[in-house]
């Protein structure tokens, strides 16, 4: 592998943190993961990984830099994680802050490079790890900690309050009585066939999009209603910087308005990230082997 080489950038989230903490807790936050969260697959992984080179030309990254090999998915968990455990967790504040570029800016954890790599190694998996530690040291982007705070806060990802939803459903349902007569946007309606839940830029900045999505509903003639409290945005930005606490309390809100409202099941548009919080990593994290209630993708 040739040598590690960047531009140098600076975000206020990674950099300022680092500047208030020690190796101590950095250390902590590694033994926490690595040594306390990490299931079995972390050492057969890394122990199985035979550098063959089948997954760099899986990685959108490593193509768009002309085949840079450092961008190849096995040489980013070489460079993070394989380096926390030769190091037995005592890295630098600049081993972190290398470490945090890799993870959140050249991989989007789209598990391509699974599909390609001969022993299924899950290099999305031990990329979430570093991401975790990234998280629990808090020298995550300050873009990506604005958007986790907000979903902790309001359980949307742009600060929306819940009288301003209901306001902007209300307006949207106004313009849309200009195209279909007497149409409706029913919120908090019971025994719905369907709890369609938002992204949260349909909210604030693409309110076509959810007008788009009641056209389809009133059209086809669906039983359906939306979220009329907190709990409406199925983005969940927290998956990003893997802080599981956060992404599991949005995912238990998502079921909680599901049961609330006694519908058969919950659809979501395009996020498929989204979709693997509210089917997969979200669930497992309260515990249940799948979804209480199916949770379809709109494209399904």
């Amino acid at each position: 592998m040739t040598e590690f080489k960047r531009k140098p950038v600076t975000d206020i989230g990674i950099d300022k943190t680092l500047e208030s903490i020690d190796e101590d807790r950095i250390k902590k936050a590694i033994d926490r993961v690595l040594k306390g969260e990490a299931s079995a697959r972390l050492k057969t992984f890394v122990t199985t990984c035979a550098r063959c080179g089948m997954c760099s030309a899986s990685c959108h990254h490593y193509l768009s830099h002309n085949n840079d090999p450092t961008y190849a998915p096995a040489a980013k968990v070489k460079q993070t994680i394989w380096d926390m455990l030769k190091k037995d967790g005592k890295v630098s504040k600049d081993d972190i802050k290398k470490y945090a570029r890799i993870v959140f800016s050249e991989c989007n954890l789209c598990r391509r490079c699974v599909q390609f790599c001969p022993f299924g190694i899950d290099i999305a998996y031990l990329i979430g790890l570093v991401r975790r530690i990234c998280c629990l040291i808090g020298a995550v982007p300050q873009y990506i900690q604005d958007q986790v705070l907000s979903h902790m806060q309001t359980t949307n990802m742009l600060w929306f309050r819940q009288d301003e939803w209901l306001d902007t459903v209300q307006w949207l349902e106004d313009e849309l009585r200009a195209e279909i007569k007497n149409a409706r946007i029913p919120l908090g309606k019971k025994n719905a066939e369907i709890l369609y839940l938002a992204h949260g830029l349909e909210a604030k900045y693409m309110t076509g999009l959810l007008t788009n999505m009641a056209k389809i509903m009133i059209v086809a003639g669906v039983n359906w209603t939306m979220p009329d409290c907190d709990g409406w945005d199925y983005t969940n930005k927290s998956f990003y910087a893997q802080d599981t606490e956060t992404m599991g309390m949005v995912v238990r809100r998502h079921y909680e308005v599901a049961f609330k409202l006694n519908v058969k099941r919950i659809v979501m548009g395009e996020c498929g990230h989204a979709f693997r919080t509210g089917v997969y990593e979200g669930a497992r994290l309260l515990g249940w082997k799948e979804e209480p209630i199916p949770y379809i993708h709109g494209v399904q």
